[in-house]
């Protein structure tokens, strides 16, 4: 009977090593792997109320099924391990009209866009700021001291960070017209 008391003992300690081990594991993964893009119009919510709550802005991505720069787009920037920790700092969201998940409903609120993609960011219920990449070409917009007012450079992980702060700092009363 004491023997079996030690091995019950044994086999516990053994179950929450092992359970806490694993708790561990998973939690590192989701580190790792960072937040995940969302869709359509529950990603749009569940991305407003991670703004609100922590301060995270959002990057919205318009895109389309058929859409070649989306696809190289993807391919080269969103992709691209040296974007994966300022991607992780944002709240994520892809939009597609015709994908069914609402994402038609919610681009009602946006600037119409002619050619995909579309890109914009928001900070916690503020107003849309529009980052402007060519993708043919491989360059982003730089804004200057308003929005209009800036330069094309290179497109790579480093420009798109610094588009990104730049963009979110950036205090143009032509935002105030894009505000969904």
């Amino acid at each position: 009977m004491k023997n079996l008391g030690k091995w019950l003992g044994l086999l516990l300690a053994l179950l929450l090593v092992t359970g806490s081990a694993g708790w561990y594991w998973w939690n590192q993964q989701a580190l790792v792997s960072g937040n995940p893009w969302l869709k359509g119009e529950q990603g749009v919510a569940r991305a407003q109320q991670l703004a609100r709550e922590s301060g995270m802005a959002v990057l919205y991505v318009i895109e389309s099924d058929k859409c070649r720069r989306c696809k190289l787009l993807d391919k080269g920037l969103w992709q691209d391990p040296a974007l994966a920790s300022t991607l992780a700092g944002l709240a994520k969201v892809r939009l597609n009209p015709h994908a069914g998940d609402g994402s038609e409903r919610v681009l009602r609120r946006f600037p119409k866009v002619a050619t995909p993609p579309g890109i914009y960011l928001q900070q916690a219920d503020g107003p849309l700021k529009p980052m402007q990449i060519v993708v043919d070409i491989q360059q982003i917009w730089m804004p200057g001291v308003t929005y209009r007012r800036g330069f094309f450079m290179p497109l790579s992980a480093a420009g798109f960070e610094a588009v990104l702060h730049t963009t979110l700092a950036l205090e143009d009363p032509a935002f105030s017209a894009l505000a969904p």
